[in-house]
């Protein structure tokens, strides 16, 4: 099947046939999942629509920790359901949206997405697996509306683009629209310097200390083409989610000599953990995310664990002893 590269007529529609829409993203948001609720939210309620921004959160991710004050934990109570729109976004499957999985059988749901992998849900789904990040879709889908991004709306989708490029780290040859997205916004009113620091700038010196002890516990397997480090339960409590600089300690590993991939796991969890894969060129770690119920993008994806952290570091360290060989 042709992946739709531009918004689907039903998608379309469906955005302009509701009155009341509701725009959810996924748990541990991120910049573009974020990016895109507000972006949308925003170009909505400049049609007339009444949005409602709902997230499971928790928003203790440092780059968005100011963002969760607008957005509600709960769907709200609605006079006539049957007519609300939910638009799900950066979602690749269901168990993503949280404890709202068992609050959407009332509501049309349609699912704006670019993972590779996934078990893809919804009424009306528009993905696209080209696409940098759902960001990038919504940016498509100003021009589906004829409509521009406000100054506001650019830097928010700006942010989610870079967010999920790793600042167009992860692009590859021949992609060049991300660029003339990326200079659309800009001449939008999107700060580059703005979206830098709040990805990157500000970290409280604790950061460094984490990053320095996860650097330094660091293990390397075959040859060097796989690195794995590990934060313990303790050291999650001790340290907090939210100085966690997980792009730096990815990029700083990955730039490696002879690494193809990283594997970070982190005991966030009272039974189980979070796993987080990233690669280089060859290895396409969505499929590794997808294959435990997770997903995420080629180069870079994750999944959570129920169980003990030894037990899925082993796994996944002889998991990839074919895949490194190239």
């Amino acid at each position: 099947m042709l992946t739709p590269l531009s918004p689907t007529p039903e998608l379309i529609s469906a955005l302009q046939n509701h009155e009341t829409i509701l725009v959810l993203g996924h748990k541990n948001p991120d910049g573009d999942s974020l990016g895109s609720q507000l972006a949308l939210a925003s170009m909505l309620r400049r049609l007339g629509k009444t949005v409602h921004l709902l997230s499971p959160g928790p928003f203790e991710r440092h780059e968005i920790q100011h963002l969760g004050q607008q957005f509600s934990d709960q769907v709200p109570e609605l006079d006539h359901p049957a007519g609300v729109l939910v638009v799900v976004v950066d979602c690749s499957t269901i168990d993503r949206i949280g404890h709202f999985a068992d609050q959407l059988d009332d509501f049309t749901v349609a699912v704006i997405d670019h993972h590779a992998s996934g078990a893809p849900f919804g009424d009306i789904t528009w993905i696209n697996t080209r696409a940098f990040s759902v960001t990038f879709m919504i940016h498509q889908l100003y021009a589906a509306l004829d409509m521009t991004p406000t100054e506001e709306e650019a830097q928010l989708l700006f942010f989610g683009l870079v967010t999920d490029t790793g600042y167009f780290r992860h692009v590859l040859e021949r992609r060049g629209e991300v660029f003339l997205t990326a200079a659309a916004l800009v001449e939008a009113g999107a700060s580059p310097k703005t979206a830098y620091d709040q990805m990157y700038g500000s970290r409280p010196f604790a950061s460094k200390k984490l990053l320095g002890l996860l650097l330094s516990r660091c293990e390397s397997y075959y040859d060097g083409k796989l690195l794995v480090t590990w934060e313990t339960r303790a050291e999650h409590e001790t340290f907090g989610e939210a100085i966690r600089d997980s792009e730096s300690l990815y990029a700083q590993l990955l730039g490696t000599q002879g690494c193809e991939a990283v594997l970070y796991i982190r005991e966030d969890q009272e039974k189980g953990c979070t796993v987080g894969l990233r690669s280089k060129d060859y290895i396409d770690v969505s499929r590794i995310a997808g294959s435990f119920s997770g997903g995420g993008h080629r180069r870079a994806a994750g999944f959570s664990y129920h169980g003990r952290r030894e037990d899925i570091q082993q796994e996944l360290i002889a998991l990839f002893e074919d895949l490194v060989k190239g």
